[in-house]
């Protein structure tokens, strides 16, 4: 196993060089350099560091990074803090904020995969029903007293709402899918602090 980690990160390059890997966890090691305790959090988030909201900016580092290294191998979060400063017991309330943090934005991705998801059968329903209603009654729409635009306005827009739901398969959902898999790589992610001069 230990040779085909060091054979694939040969292969990935660049890669292996920004990310150090941990040999003995098998993951990858995110660094993030801190002043303080408080750069983890937003600061217009008056509430203890255990539910406080991620910085955003943080947040978009983490993101990304997590984007660049393989789903395939853990990561681990690794901050630096400044010497002398650090506090045992306020890393562990930023172990639970994060934890908490990503379990909350997981909560909310969730939330929106579900209403995409009943808006696709929602549209692949209506879809489906106009062009059944104009496949099926061709003669008795013709019959009535607008009988090409009732015709054309039913096919076309069948096929709208169709096409709205392979869009939403397609983009939406799979955005929200990746975002949720993201987020749950870096809410089960090791958290590590240490102490640089």
């Amino acid at each position: 196993m230990l040779f085909w980690n060091r054979r694939e990160r040969e292969r990935l390059g660049l890669f292996a060089e920004i990310y150090r890997f941990d040999e003995e966890a098998n993951s990858y090691v995110i660094e993030i350099a801190l002043d303080s305790y408080s750069d983890i959090f937003s600061e217009w988030d008056p509430a203890p560091f255990k539910l406080r909201d991620i910085d955003p900016d943080l947040e978009l580092y983490l993101e990304g990074c997590s984007d660049d290294i393989p789903f395939k191998y853990p990561v681990i979060l690794s901050f630096s803090i400044p010497q002398s400063s650090r506090n045992p017991s306020v890393e562990d309330q930023a172990r639970h904020g994060l934890k908490s943090g990503f379990t909350f934005k997981r909560y909310f991705i969730r939330n929106d995969i579900g209403a995409a998801n009943r808006r696709i059968l929602l549209y692949f329903l209506i879809g489906f029903g106009f062009l059944w209603v104009v496949t099926l009654f061709p003669d008795r729409l013709r019959e009535s007293p607008f009988p090409s635009i009732i015709v054309e306005g039913l096919f076309i827009g069948g096929w709208v709402f169709v096409w709205e739901a392979i869009s939403l398969i397609l983009f939406t959902t799979h955005n929200l899918h990746h975002k949720d898999r993201t987020y749950r790589r870096l809410q089960e992610a090791a958290i590590a602090f240490r102490e640089v001069g």
